[in-house]
């Protein structure tokens, strides 16, 4: 018998914007799941996305906006040697990502004027709850009366799934309620706008921008996250973990 360790215990109430949408739409049975899962982390490699998500970023803040580049990357990935059995496997779906983003060509908003690649930006601290936010990518543009206006956008990516209009109405709520947050704390001398803080489907390629009412949404946010704050010790670990 051994005493491997098989979760990371998150010791500070928080979670990553993504996981604060999914919450926030979930039932209460898949919201537990999500607590759960936030606090006890497990220690086991996972399918990640961060090089197909890099690259194209890379390509949407390049201007380049023919697919060659990234088909080239994704022909690298599928056919190349990566090393272990799982490192393969982690290639082969970063290939499919960019291979369907390729395909559906999703379209950013028409006012946006510049797009830059984005990465992790500063913590927002919800009365205890602290929210990581990594968007993948900032858009700017100037308006008529020479206001600078900012948005993000993230990418969700579900093979065979489209993300659900409620998660991508919550992931655009809090997109504008940090930037709106972090503005009004004097961090920033831009505006943000709810048409560019968007949720980029990247298995159907549509783009959700965020909703009309996305302040109302971020005080339920808020609210939310408070709850999860004042709960976060009594989170029980999953059956059989160890830590």
């Amino acid at each position: 018998m051994t005493n491997d360790k098989t979760h990371n215990v998150r010791q500070q109430p928080g979670m990553s914007t993504n996981r604060l949408a999914d919450y926030m739409a979930a039932s209460e049975q898949a919201r537990r799941s999500i607590l759960r899962s936030c606090k006890y982390m497990p220690r086991a490699r996972v399918i990640q996305h961060q090089e197909a998500k890099e690259s194209i970023a890379q390509h949407l803040s390049s201007g380049d906006f023919g697919g060659g580049r990234l088909q080239t990357q994704a022909d690298i990935l599928r056919n190349g040697l990566h090393g272990s059995d799982f490192d393969n496997e982690v290639a082969e779906h970063n290939a499919d990502y960019i291979e369907r983003f390729i395909e559906k060509q999703p379209t950013l908003p028409a006012r946006v004027q510049e797009v830059t690649k984005a990465g992790k930006m500063p913590g927002l601290d919800i009365y205890g709850f602290q929210l990581s936010f990594s968007p993948d990518l900032l858009l700017k543009r100037v308006n008529i009366r020479n206001v600078p206006k900012l948005g993000v956008a993230f990418f969700r990516y579900g093979k065979n799934k489209a993300l659900g209009d409620d998660v991508a109405c919550w992931q655009g709520a809090i997109s504008f309620g940090y930037l709106d947050t972090k503005v009004k704390q004097g961090l920033g001398d831009v505006d943000p706008e709810k048409e560019m803080c968007v949720a980029i489907d990247m298995w159907t390629g549509q783009v959700h921008a965020a909703p009309t009412n996305a302040v109302y949404r971020f005080n339920e946010v808020r609210a939310a996250c408070a709850g999860i704050a004042e709960r976060w010790g009594q989170i029980q670990p999953p059956e059989g973990a160890v830590f």
